[in-house]
């Protein structure tokens, strides 16, 4: 056994040691296949006068919301008082709202996700008052 050994280590050295071997033959090349990346949607700036429009239709949309959501979390006693101490607030309220979210969708200054955002959050508690105003015996338009 050891002289197999010793035979098989000194073939080892000898295919080793020996000459050269040819170089390897090389792969061939893969195609390259690019996947096109998708374009770069430029977003559109706005100019200074569309982000005042904005600016101050937000501050309408954002402040009438106020007023809806403060009066839809009252309680019933409040949310009573109120009406009865000014009767068109409510349908002044929807009113307004209504307005606001058909100028929303109909005026090319006023597309942007902030204008939307905003005018969901309006319907929301628009649905959360007229919500409230059932559940206080109220009725409402």
């Amino acid at each position: 056994m050891g002289r197999w050994l010793a035979g098989a280590a000194v073939a080892v050295c000898l295919a080793g040691c020996g000459q050269p071997s040819a170089p390897p033959t090389p792969l061939p090349t893969a195609t390259v296949v690019r996947t096109p990346t998708p374009a770069v949607t430029p977003v559109p700036t706005l100019d200074a006068a569309t982000a005042d429009v904005q600016d101050a239709f937000l501050t309408n949309v954002n402040d009438l919301t106020s007023d809806v959501e403060t009066l839809a979390t009252a309680a019933c006693a409040d949310v009573t008082a109120e009406v009865r101490a000014n009767p068109t607030e409510v349908n002044d309220m929807h009113g307004f709202a209504a307005t606001l979210m058909r100028l929303g969708a109909t005026q090319a200054a006023l597309d942007s996700d902030d204008v939307r955002a905003a005018l969901g959050a309006l319907k929301l508690a628009i649905g959360q008052l007229d919500t409230t105003l059932t559940s206080c015996g109220i009725a409402h338009p």
